[in-house]
């Protein structure tokens, strides 16, 4: 269980409102055959993520509860780039 309310900075609340646009993103781009939907949404969220909330939010903090909620916001973005990218058919790696 995290607790999500701890998440109080812009950056944090920009992320989430991205991620949440994802399900009703993918079946438009569906709907529309249009897949350079899903490659602009991928971009933008990629710069909320790193010019954003990694720039501006430290994610291991000396706040356990504040960490484990980042953490969860660092994990969920990465679910749904790899689901994206999946979708796509480019494979994503592990890591860099």
């Amino acid at each position: 269980d995290v607790n999500l309310a701890t998440l109080g900075h812009e950056s944090e609340h920009a992320l989430i409102r991205k991620l949440n646009e994802y399900p009703d993103l993918i079946a438009e781009s569906a709907r529309l055959r249009a897949p350079y939907r899903l490659t602009t949404y991928l971009q933008v969220l990629a710069g909320l993520f790193n010019g954003g909330f990694y720039r501006d939010c430290r994610v291991m903090t000396d706040d356990l509860e504040l960490t484990q909620a980042r953490l969860w916001l660092v994990e969920a973005t990465r679910q749904v780039m790899a689901n994206a990218l999946e979708i796509l058919g480019v494979n994503a790696p592990d890591r860099m």
